[in-house]
């Protein structure tokens, strides 16, 4: 049980709040990020394909696309699934404590993989899913045409 003089200073409460929230967006430009950095191969696959005569080439860059959209999803399931969640949590918490709490408040839900082809579902994380989930599909297509037809 906490004392009144145990209870942590408005001013402690605000600083808290104002990193959770920091971390929060953060967490969502790492994401953005690794979308980012998917597109930039995916567009370096089409351009390699054009330039370079040798197909290993291609297979290697859209094996290797292929391998940053998972890392990428995976990316993505984690900050929402674990980091933003929890921001959420700490920041609701804090915001009950500040007596600054919004009622409608709904905090963010886990998302799985088949959420992506659930369209009525959106949010933020899951736009990012389902754009490296079709840059992954880009990449698996890709691979399996120069495979077939080098």
């Amino acid at each position: 049980m906490t004392t009144e003089s145990e209870k942590p200073t408005e001013k402690a409460l605000l600083k808290m709040l104002d990193v959770q929230w920091q971390d929060h967006f953060q967490t969502r430009n790492q994401t953005w990020k690794a979308l980012e950095v998917m597109a930039i191969v995916a567009v370096a696959l089409v351009g390699l394909d054009w330039q370079v005569s040798d197909y290993r080439v291609t297979i290697g860059t859209a094996f290797l696309l292929a391998l940053v959209a998972v890392f990428g999803m995976l990316i993505t399931f984690h900050h929402r699934n674990n980091v933003e969640i929890t921001k959420f949590k700490v920041i609701r918490s804090t915001e009950e404590q500040l007596n600054i709490a919004d009622p409608d408040f709904k905090p963010p839900r886990p998302i799985r993989l088949w959420d992506i082809f659930f369209l009525w579902k959106s949010n933020t994380s899951l736009f990012i899913l389902r754009m490296q989930f079709v840059i992954l599909l880009f990449a698996v297509g890709y691979l399996v045409l120069r495979l077939l037809y080098p």
